[in-house]
């Protein structure tokens, strides 16, 4: 069973990801879920290239990690 992180707050992005999703997060400065977070859900849902199946897989990979979205 592989560690849910390697260090708190350095979770990685999910392994499967849309090589122009990772292009668009890493264009964004976002390497990690904890940056995913900080950069807000609306402002994800409108980068280029984060299509129905990426948002469900980034969403999924926050449940995982316990992580959530700030309330808008």
């Amino acid at each position: 069973m592989t560690p849910k992180s390697v260090q708190p707050g350095r979770t990685p992005l999910p392994r499967g990801l849309a090589a122009p999703a990772r292009r668009t997060l890493a264009h964004s400065g976002v390497e990690t879920l904890e940056q995913l977070v900080r950069l807000g859900q609306r402002r994800v849902t409108e980068l280029p290239g984060m299509s129905p199946k990426t948002l469900a897989q980034l969403q999924d990979a926050l449940d995982e990690h316990g992580l959530e979205f700030p309330a808008s």
